[in-house]
């Protein structure tokens, strides 16, 4: 039985001036992604004697260990213009609750890492991504002070950081950490927030492998320049025509699949090999997967639904399915514009995508009770 909203509930988009505030972020797309991943990314298992960023606000006898606790450390650059996606998602967060059932006191509020969770789930599936599988019940933290040193810088020269970081530290697979940095097909790099600039594809409102295809078979040439307040970056521009293009990779995306340093003086990869500009492939345990997935897409959207549910799943918390088949409820953005339609500009893909993403987070958060 669902609970129906009063008349005097109002949209979670109240008026334009929203929708001209998503439209001139851009980026939404891939801020709505990042944030639970960079909330869920910071855990860390209750044994880890190297542990030292626990969150100060737990008792000693239930330490927090970072994970998806809705909570990201502001102060640092690793998480520059997340603060938009959060103050977006407030106010769904305050409204939200699972109804109480027979035989409960009480409804059940959603966790702001709940709702991040959900919001990036929504986006995912409203730019044809897959099912992705939704429980709640994750605990909230006020204090993660220092959890960002947890991430792996953008910058990083080897693939070994990301090792540790994800594979290691986590316990993901390789081939479950190429799928989810897979995601970075959606939205665009800010200068402002990070010092880089520009959309790893040219279509970032759609979920395909284009990342992995683009990065493959598409020239990329090195640039570094000193960005302040950031300090030096390096970019890799796509390359056509004798000039750099406005898309972009970074360093730790490249290096998942090309050997760019340790000896090696390459400014090149993707596209045809040019003997001594060109980087050799790679050969650690993460490139192979980025060719599998450049060569089949439906084999990375099977194992990106697998790792998302892993990472946001991320927490000591015990988690709840809130839908019998424990699936985000799939709604009107299943029927989706092909990928193959052509838009008539950014803006109206931008409109496009976030009525989509609206619309579907509307529709799920009325299920359960909007007050």
């Amino acid at each position: 039985r669902l609970n129906r909203p009063t008349s005097g509930n109002k949209s979670i988009v109240n008026n334009s001036s929203d929708y001209d505030y998503v439209i001139g972020s851009g980026h939404l797309m891939g801020l709505l992604v990042r944030l639970p991943f960079h909330d869920a990314a910071t855990f860390r298992r209750r044994n880890d004697t190297n542990n030292t960023n626990t969150n100060a606000t737990t008792s000693s006898s239930s330490l927090a260990i970072g994970g998806a606790d809705g909570c990201v450390d502001l102060d640092s650059a690793e998480n520059n213009g997340l603060k938009e996606a959060i103050d977006l998602l407030e106010p769904i967060r305050q409204k939200a609750f699972i109804p109480a059932g027979e035989g409960e006191d009480e409804a059940i509020l959603l966790s702001r890492a709940d709702v991040w969770a959900l919001a990036g789930n929504v986006m995912i599936e409203s730019v044809g991504g897959p099912r992705l599988a939704y429980k709640v019940g994750r605990v909230d933290v006020t204090d993660c002070a220092g959890q960002w040193e947890r991430h792996v810088s953008a910058e990083s020269i080897s693939s070994m950081d990301v090792e540790h970081a994800f594979v290691e530290e986590l316990g993901f697979t390789h081939r479950e950490v190429v799928a989810l940095i897979g995601a970075h097909v959606l939205g665009k790099a800010s200068k402002v927030h990070s010092g880089y600039d520009g959309a790893w594809v040219q279509r970032n409102d759609r979920f395909t492998n284009d990342y992995y295809v683009d990065m493959l078979h598409v020239p990329w040439q090195r640039d570094t320049e000193t960005v302040e307040p950031f300090g030096e970056r390096t970019t890799w521009h796509r390359f056509e025509g004798m000039r750099n293009m406005p898309e972009i990779m970074l360093q730790a995306d490249v290096d998942l699949a090309f050997q760019t340093t340790g000896g090696w003086f390459c400014s090149r990869i993707g596209g045809e090999f040019i003997k001594g500009l060109s980087c050799p492939n790679a050969t650690h345990g993460f490139a192979e997967h980025v060719h599998e997935f450049a060569a089949d897409e439906e084999e990375w959207r099977e194992e990106f639904a697998v790792a998302w549910e892993k990472l946001t799943g991320m927490t000591e918390s015990e988690l709840e399915c809130v839908m019998p088949d424990c699936w985000t409820p799939e709604e009107s953005w299943s029927a989706s514009q092909s990928s193959d339609e052509p838009r008539s500009s950014d803006a109206a893909a931008a409109m496009d995508g976030t009525t989509r993403f609206y619309g579907g987070l509307s529709l799920f958060m009325l299920a359960w009770h909007i007050l």
